[in-house]
């Protein structure tokens, strides 16, 4: 079974980082508002992901108590990821 293209770029900077983890999410259309709720709530969500490079996918539970900044961009071939 072939993987989806990655719906977006999840950048996210976590508690003792200085650093940013950038995931290629897969299946799911995150939005700024989403990401602002689930940090406000500091709950746990679930999103599938991959490696640039792989094409197998994973599930990575986040628990966004400890994001302390998000961004999203655009899918592109020509953006790594550093999961």
């Amino acid at each position: 079974m072939a993987v989806e293209h990655p719906t977006c770029l999840l950048y996210l900077l976590t508690v003792g980082r200085d650093k940013e983890l950038v995931l290629r999410v897969h299946g799911t259309e995150l939005s700024i508002e989403q990401l602002t709720a689930w940090m406000a709530e500091e709950s746990v969500h679930a999103l599938t992901v991959s490696r640039f490079g792989d094409e197998q996918t994973s599930t990575l539970l986040l628990h966004f108590r400890h994001v302390v900044g998000a961004r999203l961009a655009p899918y592109s071939e020509t953006r790594t990821g550093s999961f």
